[in-house]
């Protein structure tokens, strides 16, 4: 597959030409089929589309749907105050805001305490500024996993209740006022006198309703693997998994299809990801990655440590940017279509399940000079 072939639609066209030729048909049938909440088509898909066309929802309920982008996140990431900051470029960070919640998947190399003290006041300080950037916001649910990508520890709070200065607040503090923390068994061993329990609340959850997926059991067999927090297996991809309840903690995604959490090398496959953006100047880049069975082509993309923006949708995850190259950045049609095995796929991303020995190539389109 070429990245200069003009002729193609970005992977979110195809879906929702598919979505408007069933809603055609339902027009032209002379209301033969009614569309209302649980009933026909919109019970069946379960989508906001066709429940929207049926009824106009609520003053109340429109309300209810966060208006902020992942680009905002990734603004307000960036101004947290002093190294707290995570730059929009940063290695293996994932942002996912679907329905009312916000998502943030990221791999950092330090010891488990650190990591746990960081991710809590970032979370915090998200929180904040989600309170005051959209009400909607009920929910800022943070995942932090180590350099291989395994979950360590994931926190959900709800931004109304945070109040205090992510700057000066200790973790122990955050993780009293949250709705709920998980801390993985080798990551809590490892830390020295803990202020906070290894549980508490709520289970965080995936963009899907699938719980978070931490190991809490301890698996470390000595001090200084417990040291960094690790445990075995891997939870799979980056953010693309966790908002999908996929295999990366972010386990992924956004509407998400698969769920994996972590697994012996038997359960592993391995496939090969190209990411070109050449068309547009940016060169392009291969990896072979190992994920756990069941895993999708989200999860392959997050697992590579690449940054990424991505949303919900009714189809599933849609990414809008890869390495800081967005959508609509050279050209109103151009963007990010993904083929496997040299297939384009009409499905989303996070909805196409992969098999040992795939090859993955998401290729930018559409560049206007």
């Amino acid at each position: 597959m070429t990245a200069t072939n003009q002729g193609r639609a970005p992977h979110w066209i195809r879906p929702a030409l598919a979505a408007l030729a069933v809603l055609l048909i339902v027009v032209g049938a002379g209301g033969a089929i009614a569309l209302g909440a649980g009933d026909g088509l919109a019970g069946l898909l379960g989508s906001d589309l066709f429940q929207t066309v049926a009824e106009e929802p609520a003053e109340d309920d429109a309300a209810l749907t966060a208006t902020v982008t992942v680009e905002d996140v990734q603004g307000a990431l960036a101004e947290l105050p002093g190294d707290l900051a995570i730059s929009p470029d940063a290695t293996g960070i994932t942002c996912v805001v679907d329905g009312d919640g916000i998502w943030v998947e990221y791999p950092e190399a330090a010891d488990a305490s650190a990591v746990i003290d960081r991710a809590a006041r970032r979370a915090a300080g998200l929180a904040q500024w989600a309170a005051q950037a959209d009400p909607a916001i009920s929910r800022v649910t943070w995942i932090a996993e180590d350099a291989g990508q395994t979950a360590l520890f994931a926190l959900a709070l709800d931004p109304a209740a945070v109040v205090s200065d992510a700057a000066d607040v200790s973790a122990a503090d955050i993780l009293a006022a949250a709705t709920g923390y998980r801390i993985a068994g080798d990551a809590y061993a490892s830390l020295d006198d803990s202020a906070f329990e290894q549980e508490a609340g709520a289970a965080p959850s995936l963009p899907d309703g699938s719980e978070v997926p931490v190991e809490l059991a301890q698996t470390a067999t000595d001090g200084a693997d417990a040291a960094q927090g690790g445990a075995s297996g891997s939870t799979g991809g980056g953010a693309a998994g966790a908002a999908q309840g996929g295999t990366s903690s972010a386990g992924s995604s956004q509407g998400g299809s698969t769920g994996t959490a972590s697994g012996t090398t038997a359960d592993l496959i391995t496939v090969s990801i190209t990411v070109d953006g050449s068309a547009a100047g940016a060169g392009a880049s291969s990896a072979t990655v190992s994920l756990a069975a069941g895993s999708t082509v989200y999860d392959a993309l997050a697992k590579t440590g690449i940054s990424i923006s991505a949303s919900g949708s009714a189809y599933g995850m849609y990414v809008s940017a890869i390495g800081g190259l967005a959508e609509r950045q050279h050209g109103p049609m151009s963007g990010w279509v993904f083929s496997v095995n040299g297939v384009e796929p009409s499905v989303a991303c996070s909805a196409y399940t992969l098999s040992a020995g795939d090859s993955i190539v998401w290729t930018y389109v559409n560049v206007e000079e």
